[in-house]
């Protein structure tokens, strides 16, 4: 099963850290993380992938840690993965705020 890695760079030290895994023309498995420097330490703010089985969003808090898991029932792998990408890319300061808040 073929598998790329790769790092998208981002303003205000933050990136995002994708893992594919696909099967021909399937897409198997994914994680499309977001890590940023939290007081010069790098954290996980939120995390999309395929564990268990079903794609989803982690949501993390600061304090809290693990808040709650948003199920993408509607989506197949390979348009949930396209999905998170562009939504970690578009709102990664939104959720890095939301982390830090909680």
């Amino acid at each position: 099963m073929p598998q790329r890695e790769w790092t998208i760079s981002l303003a205000e030290g933050s990136r995002i850290v994708v893992d594919l895994r696909n099967y021909r023309s399937t897409t198997e498995s994914f994680s499309v993380v977001l890590i940023s420097e939290v007081e010069g330490e790098e954290t996980c703010s939120t995390r999309y992938d395929t564990a268990h089985d079903q794609p989803h969003r982690d949501v993390l808090g600061r304090r809290a840690g693990w808040l709650e898991k948003e199920w993408m029932l509607w989506s197949e792998n390979k348009d949930a993965f396209r999905s998170a990408l562009a939504d970690l890319r578009a709102n990664y300061e939104r959720y890095l705020d939301f982390y830090l808040q909680h």
